[in-house]
């Protein structure tokens, strides 16, 4: 049974709280750093951040990855979204996204940026293992359905596109937020996690949906509730 943990959050959480959180639920689902699978790290390992739903899409199961120390700061705070996906993965309108999960006067909504609708940055850097990666960036006014409002109570990226829609996999890398009170955070790696702990994979669905502060039925949800 899925057990939805409320959190509040007082305030933003700065110093040296930016982490992410990879996880997973559901049928063969999860992300998870991968080394040897990315762009040049400065420590040789060269990690990407794998996602899989080798599933249908109607069944529910996501790979996702939790930003935690952004909650607090107003949505507009935020004024870029980036990652670099590479070419054997799945690039689509829905998956791997953007969500932000928002709070304006106790009304709650997520706010979606897809991996097709970001902008192509520049052309495409080949990896150490031969593939290449292509950057995709996106600001708020490229959410659906509108630029995100309000506070932000959590930001995710969620990969909850199956087999049925495309490969079912892809591979992420070069990961950054820019905020205009706390400058650009961009994760290469797990080691950009301060505590190593952070950067393993979360498989339950408490803890999860504490991280995200909803439930995580609310995940594919646009409408405020």
């Amino acid at each position: 049974m899925t057990i939805f943990i409320a959190l509040v959050f007082l305030a933003p959480a700065f110093a040296d709280s930016f982490v992410l959180h990879p996880a997973g639920f559901g049928k063969n689902s999860y992300a998870a750093w991968k080394a040897g699978e990315g762009l040049t790290d400065n420590n040789g390992a060269n990690h990407a951040l794998y996602f899989q739903k080798l599933t249908a899409t109607a069944t529910f199961a996501a790979g996702v990855a939790v930003f935690k120390g952004f909650a607090g700061l107003p949505a507009s705070d935020i004024t870029t979204y980036t990652f670099w996906v590479r070419d054997d993965g799945h690039c689509g309108a829905g998956a791997p996204r953007f969500n932000v999960f928002t709070d304006t006067a106790g009304v709650r909504q997520n706010f979606f940026l897809g991996c097709f609708a970001m902008l192509a940055v520049g052309a495409p850097v080949m990896a150490p293992n031969g593939h290449f990666f292509q950057k995709k960036s996106g600001t708020p006014l490229q959410f659906f359905p509108s630029p995100p409002t309000g506070t932000i109570i959590s930001i995710a990226i969620v990969f909850d596109e199956g087999t049925d829609a495309g490969v079912g996999f892809v591979h992420l890398d070069n990961i950054e937020l820019d905020s205009t009170s706390t400058g650009a955070h961009i994760w290469t790696g797990p080691a950009d996690n301060a505590d190593p702990a952070d950067s393993a994979t979360i498989f339950d669905t408490a803890i999860i949906e504490s991280l995200i502060g909803a439930p995580l039925t609310t995940l594919s949800v646009t409408t405020p509730f």
